[in-house]
């Protein structure tokens, strides 16, 4: 395999901290594969003592699959998420941070549902305050390593999170559960332990971390705290395409990387075996706009010119037409193209004209598989089988299928635990004790206990796919479907059916794997480990799209206060919008087409819209039409258009008179 002069040096760097800044289509990951390989295979370095860090989960079994084929013996090196590297140390250490054995990780259902349990206790509405804005605090302060004792209260969200946090934890650790910063958090924490932290230092003496400029700062001192005994520290980054500033990420770890490393070296790799020349101009001319950057200068491989496309469409139902036009007259593979999106909410229109002009298509980061209600319901049931503790698990299936345990008997059972400071499944068990609960709903409570004390044994068999079908059958959980008479019945037993396949297929993959251990797989399930094209066209955010590459790209809605989004503006961050942009641009190979609107429905209503300040930074050489031309165009074959589509109704009309 062959490696250009740049990529041979971060292969061959050996000891001590080295920061390799990796422009867009670099290679980074041959990079950090070809470093491993290195270290094993030529300087003798026990795989046990490497860890490889990413972003994704897809990414680092991308980065195994890799290693399968070149390096013996790679299965015993780590290769993770920060996120899974937590769970890992977390279960070697339960005993030392008060946790027992099949803990369980809250996802964002679960962690509002334990929010609003605090804002109960503590006698907060949850319809004045909203679970999810406190949600988003919480998060806020954890990614950012925030003591509580730090915070000022300048808004109404942020002192009542502050309130709302102390007793949140509090209901998380009586549940046996973390949420998803915490596994973060507890790494830290063990790490506060001399001893511990030095058994670490030693196992993981040689680090990779990809993607570095997508760091948060709890995510900084964790790497900060491995590294620091031997210093073998290895990062590969892009400060240009740091784009998740509003999850906590700080750019700023990747740019002042070589203060916190003594004699840290720098290895920029600077050919790009993406993009044309004309896409990679088009991107360098606006990231250099940027002021808080590393300069550096990116060259192509590549000698083709293609010029970008720029299109200004009537409103946005004109723009998803001449998109879909554009695709059929290229005459590619559907999976060759994909449409990037600032927002969401901007692919109904171009979802409808897909399914108008028959084209098929996958929106990614669409309503996930496990946040279905009826996934989320099974795996409340799988999860009280290994930890009986989840409240939260407990309260979402007590009365699901209806048993006749309703939410005064919930409540009642609920106040019992508080007041004897036990969790809720302990109360339950004692629900003859509670005076208040009427003795004709004991038998009801009864039931419920003997159900899950049948699931747990259950649990207990090798078998984990059996153990779960057998927990769907005993649940009664499609006949209480069939009760519901829901329209989208078969779908919806079709889904609990995939969950059932998926936990075949965990058990087909780790000979000794557990219900905990595929409890555990989903829960670390993040964006960006679906996206799987198959034939057809994709529809993503940027910020969804990043690490991807396709043929050809169309960025669409090129517009003032949706890119840049109004909310950076308005916030003045205008420079993480750019790098969003950069991103955006940098996934084309070959075509890039922009579009923007000159009026578009917003909030109910239509309104003026003014082409993105972004497109004045790219220069107007590089079009095939210069935006003002290409806008004078767009407008001009659109009317031409409809002058046609109106001479033809009126033909029809006389046709049918």
């Amino acid at each position: 395999m062959k490696y250009n002069d740049s990529q041979i040096q971060a292969i061959e760097h050996f000891k001590g901290p080295c920061l390799v800044l990796a422009g867009a289509g670099s290679g980074k990951t041959r990079v950090i594969v070809g470093r491993i390989e290195r270290l094993i295979n030529d300087h003798r370095i026990d795989p046990k003592n490497i860890l490889a860090v990413t972003f994704t989960n897809k990414a680092a079994q991308e980065m195994r699959e890799r290693l399968a084929a070149s390096v013996k013996g790679h299965e015993l090196m780590t290769c993770s998420t920060f996120h899974a590297l937590g769970v890992r140390l977390i279960k070697e250490n339960l005993e030392n941070l008060g946790y027992s054995k099949g803990f369980s990780i809250y996802g964002s259902a679960e962690q509002h549902a334990a929010i609003k349990k605090a804002m109960h206790n503590l006698n907060i509405s949850d319809e004045m305050f909203d679970p999810k804005l406190i949600s988003y605090k919480i998060s806020y302060f954890k990614n950012r390593f925030i003591s509580l004792d730090n915070v000022t209260a300048i808004d109404p969200i942020t002192s009542v999170s502050k309130r709302i946090i102390p007793e949140y934890d509090r209901i998380l650790k009586a549940n046996n559960a973390l949420d998803f910063d915490d596994l973060l958090l507890k790494m830290l924490e063990l790490f506060k332990d001399k001893s511990l932290l030095e058994k670490y230092q030693n196992r993981y003496r040689f680090i990779l971390i990809d993607e570095f400029q997508d760091t948060n700062p709890v995510q900084n001192r964790i790497v900060l705290k491995l590294g620091e005994k031997y210093g073998n520290v290895f990062v590969v980054g892009d400060d240009d395409q740091s784009i998740y500033g509003f999850r906590g990420a700080d750019f700023r770890n990747i740019l002042d990387f070589e203060k916190h490393w003594d004699d840290c070296r720098i290895i920029i790799l600077n050919v790009n075996y993406r993009s044309t020349p004309t896409i990679l101009k088009a991107a360098s001319a606006v990231i250099n706009n940027n002021l808080e950057r590393k300069n550096k200068q990116v060259e192509t491989h590549f000698k083709e010119h293609l010029p970008i496309e720029y299109f200004s469409a009537l409103n946005e139902k004109h723009e998803a037409d001449l998109i879909c036009e554009k695709i059929k007259e290229l005459g590619k593979r559907y999976s060759d193209h994909a449409v990037l999106l600032r927002t969401n909410y901007l692919s109904r229109v171009i979802e409808e004209a897909f399914r108008t002009h028959r084209i098929p298509y996958k929106i990614v980061g669409d309503y996930k598989f496990y946040e279905r209600k009826e996934i989320r319901d099974i795996l409340a049931y799988m999860s009280i089988v290994v930890n009986p503790s989840d409240e939260v698990s407990v309260l979402r299936i007590i009365n699901t299928p209806k048993r006749g345990i309703g939410e005064d008997t919930v409540f009642k059972i609920s106040n019992y635990a508080e007041q004897n400071k036990i969790n809720f499944f302990q109360a339950l068990k004692s629900y003859k004790k509670i005076d208040t609960i009427a003795s004709s709903k004991h038998h009801n409570i009864a039931e419920f206990l003997d159900l899950v004390t049948g699931l747990v044994e259950t649990g207990e068999q090798k078998d984990i796919y059996d153990t779960c079908v057998k927990l769907v059958d005993k649940t009664g959980y499609f006949a209480f479907l069939e009760k519901e008479n829901d329209k989208s019945i078969e779908s919806r037993k079709a889904n609990v059916d995939e969950l059932l396949n998926s936990v075949k297929d965990y058990a087909a993959e780790n000979k000794n794997g557990t219900l905990n251990g595929f409890l555990e797989k989903i829960a670390l399930i993040q964006e960006g480990d679906d996206t799987d094209r198959g034939e057809q066209v994709i529809v993503l955010t940027v910020h969804s799209s990043k690490g991807l590459e396709f043929e050809n790209v169309f960025i669409a809605g090129f517009e003032e206060g949706i890119f840049p989004h109004k909310r950076s503006l308005d916030e003045d961050n205008i420079e993480e919008e750019r790098r969003l942009c950069y991103v955006a641009l940098t996934r084309a190979k070959k075509r890039l087409y922009i579009s923007s609107c000159v009026s578009r429905v917003k909030y109910g209503e239509e309104s003026k819209s003014k082409p993105s300040r972004f497109l004045k930074e790219i220069p107007d050489e590089l079009f095939l039409y210069p935006p003002a031309q290409a806008g004078e165009k767009s407008a001009e074959n659109a009317k031409s258009k409809i002058r046609e589509m109106m001479e033809r109704l009126k033909d029809k009309y006389k046709n049918e008179k």
